[in-house]
């Protein structure tokens, strides 16, 4: 009888090393451990993608807000474009306007570029050119009896760094 118990608890004692109870719970952890880092890694993934999108909507805002005050100055002359702006002279002629968080600069394009004070250094810096010329081939005006004068527009945002410049002409009657 001694024997059998013996050889009872042999067999028992090599079932228990060979059995695979409990893999089941150290697999689980493993995959519940692996799944927790990957979800970490998209929670923050997605974080840092929507402040990214964040910000892209907030400098394409600020563009199109700075474009919008460009094309409205570019229409409405009028308000720029006075007495006062056309005698001034090329290179002390400006006018500001402030539109929002958005200022449009506008200033003659001339040869010598001259910096005129009050205005930023972006719409100081615009390309020496002709202030008064021909009319461009192809306008429909007369080379005789009509002359572009050369102005540059310069829109800059406050909140964001975005900055856009244009040149543009008006046509005038030349002076006789």
């Amino acid at each position: 009888m001694n024997m059998r118990k013996w050889s009872f608890m042999a067999t028992k004692q090599k079932d228990t090393i060979n059995s695979e109870s409990g893999f089941a719970l150290v697999a689980s952890l493993l995959i519940l451990a692996v799944m927790t880092i990957i979800g970490m890694a998209a929670t923050t993934t997605s974080t840092i993608e929507m402040q990214i999108a964040g910000n892209e909507n907030q400098y394409t805002r600020t563009f199109y807000n700075n474009e919008g005050v460009l094309i409205n100055t570019m229409e409405t002359p009028g308000t720029w474009l006075t007495t006062d702006f056309l005698t001034a002279g090329e290179t002390t002629a400006s006018y500001s306007v402030v539109s929002g968080d958005t200022t449009a600069e506008i200033r003659c394009i001339e040869s010598t570029v001259t910096s005129i004070s009050g205005l930023s250094d972006g719409a100081n810096n615009l390309p020496a050119r002709l202030h008064r010329d021909s009319p461009p081939s192809g306008s429909g005006y007369s080379m005789k009896h009509f002359e572009v004068h050369r102005y540059g527009i310069t829109t800059t945002s406050a909140s964001v760094n975005t900055r856009i410049q244009t040149g543009v002409w008006k046509v005038f009657n030349k002076s006789q």
